[in-house]
């Protein structure tokens, strides 16, 4: 059995070809592209994104599952499968939203908070088989909290304000060098501006035992934390848990660690990328089937 699996977000996709012949033979073949969204990209684009993983992973499956931010409602989950159909000989085709490949990936069967913190943010309860309750996500512009778009979006401002200290702004001004008609030009007038303000993640990350930096992720993480999980019940949050998905998190594993701590919520995991934990839920259940 050959299946495809993607785990697509704002910035670049995932992809993985599983060859399942028998439960001692294993086979996995990846590519990672650009990000591919069918509520943000056209057909056009797409296809040419499609053509470049029918290259590297061939062109006929027995399963595709394709995992995407933005496929929040059937009519744009149909237009993904379409896509992949047009592009692929496979007959089980489904397009799914990042937040099921996030919950699959972090929390398996069991049940549990589900929480993506990348270029953006989600969030959902996964009751062991699929999502029964799902944050609202507005995007980067009136939500997103806890994605790099928010932890950026304030440093920017507090640099070009002139509130972020000193040698921060040296710093940040050797690196990047922007002035401040190029940051209103990528932010009004460039395209994806939420993946360029994201894009400066790094800078935080280099820069993360600065006073001003450390001070800059607790008080972002405090009001997400307030704002994302305030819908989710006591025992949801302290005896099921949350698992954390996403480059942000990743990053800030230390800090995410200290502030459920002090609220008395129970961690379960934080991966940078769900794939391998998805592709680990397809192993586990095409083993057991044979078994």
């Amino acid at each position: 059995m050959k299946i495809l699996i993607a785990d697509a977000g704002a910035s670049k996709t995932d992809w993985v070809k599983l060859i399942i012949n028998n439960s001692s033979e294993l086979q996995e073949e990846h590519y990672t592209g650009i990000g591919v969204s069918p509520l943000h990209h056209d057909s056009d684009m797409i296809e040419e994104e499609l053509r470049l993983v029918r290259v590297a992973l061939g062109d006929s499956f027995d399963k595709i599952r394709f995992f995407g931010t933005g496929i929040g409602n059937p009519i744009i989950a149909n237009r993904m499968e379409t896509l992949l159909s047009e592009m692929f000989t496979c007959r089980d085709i489904k397009a799914e939203g990042d937040m099921s490949g996030a919950a699959s990936a972090v929390l398996g069967k069991q049940p549990g908070i589900a929480c993506i913190m990348g270029t953006g943010s989600n969030s959902c309860h996964y009751n062991g088989t699929t999502i029964d309750r799902k944050s609202v996500s507005l995007g980067y512009l009136l939500d997103d909290q806890g994605g790099g778009v928010a932890f950026c979006r304030r440093l920017l401002s507090d640099v070009y304000k002139n509130l972020a200290p000193e040698e921060i702004i040296n710093k940040f001004q050797d690196k990047y060098n922007l002035s401040v008609g190029e940051v209103v030009d990528h932010l009004y007038r460039q395209p994806s501006p939420n993946r360029w303000i994201a894009s400066f993640m790094p800078f935080i990350t280099e820069n993360i035992t600065h006073p001003y930096i450390n001070s800059l992720i607790e008080s972002q993480l405090v009001e997400f934390f307030d704002r994302e999980f305030s819908s989710y019940s006591d025992k949801e949050l302290q005896e099921e848990g949350i698992g954390f998905v996403g480059s942000v998190a990743d990053e800030l594993s230390d800090a995410l660690t200290k502030e459920l701590q002090k609220r008395n919520w129970k961690l379960r995991t934080i991966v940078r990328k769900p794939l391998p934990g998805i592709v680990g839920q397809f192993k586990k259940f095409h083993i057991q089937s044979e078994n």
